[in-house]
């Protein structure tokens, strides 16, 4: 009884043992069949996908920049390429991929031996980033070099070669601020524009048109999927999405003007815009001094870079649309104008200058002239440019009117060029100097204001467009550099219209006036070096006075603004606007650019 009872409690202790046994393996079998079908069905793409990246590399391939024409671009013609791109060869590699701390400097460092570029700058910009983004070691890689790599590429696990492009700025410091220049996007920029489907390891526009066409040049990269075995050996590649090349710009500038007005400024600082007033089209726009883009489009940039930013002279400044200057006689055109609108003066009126001009006060000042220029008519005062003649109208008519007609012609505002970094100029009021200075607006200021001198600034991109407001009979287009966008084979995609951005309603007699003027100014005045020319040529020249600290004569700006043919149709006009800095006087320095860039309009037949 007893050994049955016992018998008992040991079967049923067995019975419990293997029912926990079977419940055990029938647990385990469940989650493996559980974990066979996430593997096999619900998760089996992402495995599949990281089962075959385990033996395929995916490289990009850059897509190639759209490259940029002169204006007179015509399709199976031979061209003027302004910028193009020529084949090469980037090294690059995914940091995350190498697993121990110490394998990436090593392989960097044997390789290194091959390609000139630093470990340590590689090293630390994979610091600086995420390590699971591709990273370019080094640009414009020779073919001879890559085949080297490729012969021992057992010795560099992770490294990957790719085709790439190399950006040519083919005339160099030519069109240096006008096309601008590219560079490997920065922390921040990836930042801003990462939502935009750039990538690290991508060049980007930096100024010029390159960074306000950046997303129409740089089109859409592509990627070789590269098989590889255990040892990261290639074993074969495909292209798995070819590159979509950038569209190509066709701009507005004139290679042959462009040369003519480089060559005129050399040794000089400043600025040159040559514009056609009935569409807003520049044919060239020039800032001196300037740098070449070749020099600093590399990766490995930075001593080149700051060199630059520590020049001086500040090369890398736009001084056509970054740059405010007193508009000095140039100026006298607006203050006929608003003294002409206003009916506050006739053509016909005549002023006496004897060289100076007193203003009375509880104590005297006086205003002087370059010369004494007797009995003068408006027109003649604009020819002779007559400080003096100035000095009273502007005293008459005040400077309320003067100011309001500043601010039509958009002096104070931002012209909207189609480039980056264009600040406004600066057009002042009785508020604005109460505020900052905490004292009226005196009649001292009238008198500087009235010649362009005092407290306003303008920059060259709006002096000139405010000379087309003259010479386009009071409509002004927005100054614009590119002309067409095409395709890679040069099918138009869509052409650039003309935008209007300002139509001041002056009168006939206004406008004959000022123009007349102008026209005296070749014929009898401060230009008169211009006359020679086969066209007719109007215009105004002006020196600007400074507060500069250089304590001898070069501490004044020179200015000329003009247009030919005068009377011509106003859709054959040029306007051509010029500032030398430091350049004594317009009529000296200014002018003799402008004769220049006029004879080879003439030359090229624009008149």
């Amino acid at each position: 009884m007893l050994t049955t009872s016992l018998r008992t409690k040991m079967l049923e202790s067995f019975r419990k043992r293997m029912y926990f046994f079977f419940a055990c393996v029938s647990l385990i079998i469940f989650i493996l069949v559980v974990q066979l079908i996430n593997l096999q069905l619900v998760r089996g793409k992402e495995y599949q996908t990281k089962s075959r990246m385990n033996m395929e590399n995916y490289v990009p391939i850059p897509a190639p920049r759209g490259e940029m024409y002169d204006r007179n671009f015509r399709e199976g013609s031979r061209n003027v390429v302004i910028v193009s791109n020529r084949p090469s060869f980037n090294i690059t590699t995914i940091p995350a991929n190498f697993r121990k701390n110490g394998d990436l400097p090593e392989t960097l460092n044997l390789l290194a031996r091959f390609t000139d570029f630093s470990p340590q700058t590689v090293i630390e910009d994979v610091r600086k980033g995420n390590p699971w983004e591709r990273i370019i070691i080094q640009e414009d890689v020779d073919f001879d070099s890559i085949i080297k790599i490729a012969t021992h590429e057992d010795k560099f696990p992770n490294i990957e070669w790719e085709d790439a492009t190399v950006r040519v700025y083919n005339f160099k410091e030519m069109f240096a601020h006008a096309i601008g220049y590219i560079g490997s996007i920065s922390k921040e920029e990836y930042r801003e524009f990462k939502k935009f489907g750039y990538k690290r390891y991508q060049k980007i526009g930096k100024a010029g048109l390159e960074k306000e066409y950046d997303a129409i040049l740089r089109g859409v990269d592509g990627f070789v999927r590269r098989i590889v075995d255990v040892r990261n050996r290639t074993e074969g590649e495909e292209i798995g999405l070819h590159p979509v090349a950038g569209s190509n710009l066709i701009l507005t500038l004139d290679y042959e003007i462009q040369k003519v007005a480089h060559e005129a400024m050399v040794d000089r600082s400043g600025a040159v815009i040559v514009i056609k007033p009935s569409t807003g089209e520049i044919i060239s726009l020039l800032s001196k001094p300037d740098f070449d883009p070749n020099l600093i489009i590399s990766k490995n940039n930075s001593e080149i870079v700051e060199q630059l930013n520590s020049d001086t002279q500040r090369p890398f400044l736009n001084r056509a649309i970054q740059s405010r200057y007193p508009p000095a006689s140039t100026f006298k055109l607006n203050t006929a104008i608003a003294a002409l609108e206003e009916e506050r003066w006739r053509p016909e009126n005549t002023l006496y200058c004897s060289g100076k001009y007193v203003l009375k006060g509880y104590i005297d000042k006086e205003f002087y002239d370059y010369e004494a220029h007797g009995s003068l008519n408006l027109e003649w005062a604009i020819a002779k440019s007559c400080c003096v003649y100035f000095y009273q109208l502007g005293y008459k008519i005040g400077p309320t009117i003067i100011l309001k007609y500043a601010r039509y012609f958009g002096l104070g505002e931002k012209m909207g060029i189609d480039l980056p970094g264009e600040i406004s100029g600066f057009v002042p009021s009785k508020k604005w100097k109460l505020k900052t200075f905490g004292q009226s607006w005196y009649d001292g200021d009238t008198i500087n204001l009235s010649i362009g001198q005092g407290f306003i600034t303008v920059t060259p991109i709006g002096l000139a467009c405010f000379l087309c407001g003259i010479v386009n009979n009071g409509v002004i287009y927005k100054p614009h550099l590119v002309k067409e966008i095409r395709t890679r084979d040069n099918k138009l995609i869509r052409t650039v219209e003309p935008e209007k951005i300002k139509e001041i309603p002056l009168s006939p007699l206004t406008l004959d006036t000022v123009k007349n003027g102008m026209r005296l100014m070749v014929k009898g005045g401060t230009g008169g070096r211009l006359a020679y020319l086969k066209v007719p040529i109007a215009g105004k020249t002006g020196t600007a006075q400074t507060r500069s600290s250089r304590m001898d004569k070069y501490t004044q700006h020179g200015w000329f603004i003009g247009y030919a043919p005068y009377e011509g149709p106003v859709e054959d006009m040029i306007a051509v606007a010029v500032l030398v800095e430091y350049g004594v006087a317009g009529a000296a320095t200014a002018v003799p650019v402008a004769e220049r860039i006029f004879a080879q309009l003439l030359k090229r037949g624009y008149f």
